[in-house]
């Protein structure tokens, strides 16, 4: 019997395409379609010339219509300042709006928003153009969101003002739940944006903040809202940064919930025992990519392959590998990937 490879892909951060090839991924990237798909095609020639012989990037790209504005859409929406550089992701500042203000707020129409409208024109560009839109918007996640609305002192609001928290917690929601409606029907894509690991109709949603709360908390304040996501828009799949192990609990009350990513030394064991049904997608971690072995690299994917079975609701990635990540790292990851997991299922 012939062994199946699980699925395993490497991500590079902008300081990585920026310092070996000069690419630039700021401002002119996310407002320009045109320069957007220019980049895209270098990225996969380069890819290529660099790491073909592991079935990266392609000879002769066609060109991708390819949408997308990192995690910041939103954020702009309600008024937030978007930081852009050519050498990393586009960063919101937070409002950091005070308990009035909060109390003031209301849900704001996203699509016919300044920010919303400047990517819709994107779209209709490359519809034209093209017939077709690839890649999607991120919807930054419900805490993600908040935090950027009210700034830190959401996590004081926890336990000190639960009405606060609720009424900003809810807004998001209910902001987020705009944005996927408007591109569930434009374009049925809804991970691309957060995820290349999930199918693309899966409404992913990024929890990149929830590991900096306990699983009372997630549970009491966070669950009620990502179920009306998972509910409005199955299936559901969720972006976990960090160890999934404190809020493992929760995210298994999840409705819908068919994808799961979780960062580096979360307990894959323990998390299967909870969610037999649902994929995992666990990620060998960047800053291990950059300072450590091969050798090394190769062992975190066998481990990660011998705790996270059964192996056809798993796959790997790297995602966020920087400038100085050892091309024999991206080797050594995607090749024990594919071969050790070949192995297991011969």
């Amino acid at each position: 019997m012939t062994g199946r490879a699980i699925d395993a892909k490497v991500g590079f951060y902008p300081s990585w395409w920026n310092k070996n090839y000069g690419i630039c991924m700021g401002r002119e990237y996310f407002h320009n379609p045109a320069y957007r798909v220019e980049v895209n095609l270098k990225q996969q020639k380069y890819l290529y010339e660099r790491f073909g012989h592991l079935d990266m990037g392609r000879a002769n790209p066609a060109p991708e219509p390819l949408i997308d504005y990192g995690m910041v859409l939103l954020p702009e929406v309600f008024g937030c300042e978007v930081v852009f550089e050519d050498d990393a992701l586009p960063w919101a500042m937070p409002l950091n709006l005070s308990d009035q203000e909060i109390m003031d707020l209301e849900v704001p129409d996203v699509i016919n928003s300044p920010p919303m409208q400047r990517l819709i024109t994107q779209m209709d560009c490359l519809q034209s153009k093209y017939g077709r839109i690839s890649g999607s918007i991120n919807p930054t996640g419900v805490q993600n969101l908040a935090l950027k609305i009210r700034g830190d002192q959401l996590y004081i609001d926890y336990f000190e003002n639960p009405e606060l928290a609720h009424k900003v917690l809810s807004v998001s929601t209910q902001a987020i739940l705009q944005l996927t409606a408007y591109m569930k029907k434009r374009t049925g894509i809804l991970a691309p944006g957060v995820t290349p690991m999930a199918r693309p109709e899966i409404f992913v949603t990024p929890n990149c903040t929830v590991f900096q709360i306990s699983n009372e908390t997630f549970e009491t304040y966070i669950l009620q809202y990502e179920n009306m996501l998972a509910e409005a828009y199955p299936p559901f799949g969720i972006h976990h940064c960090g160890s999934g192990d404190e809020v493992s609990q929760g995210y298994a009350k999840v409705k819908n919930l068919v994808f799961l990513e979780v960062g580096p030394n979360t307990d894959l064991v323990s998390l299967r025992q909870l969610m037999p049904e649902v994929h995992i997608n666990a990620r060998v971690d960047p800053v291990r990519m950059l300072n450590c072995t091969p050798e090394e690299i190769a062992g975190d994917v066998r481990h990660l392959i011998d705790t996270g079975g059964p192996l056809d609701k798993l796959s790997i990635d790297a995602v966020g590998c920087d400038y100085g990540t050892p091309d024999q790292n991206v080797e050594a990851m995607l090749k024990t990937a594919r071969e050790y997991s070949m192995a297991k299922t011969s």
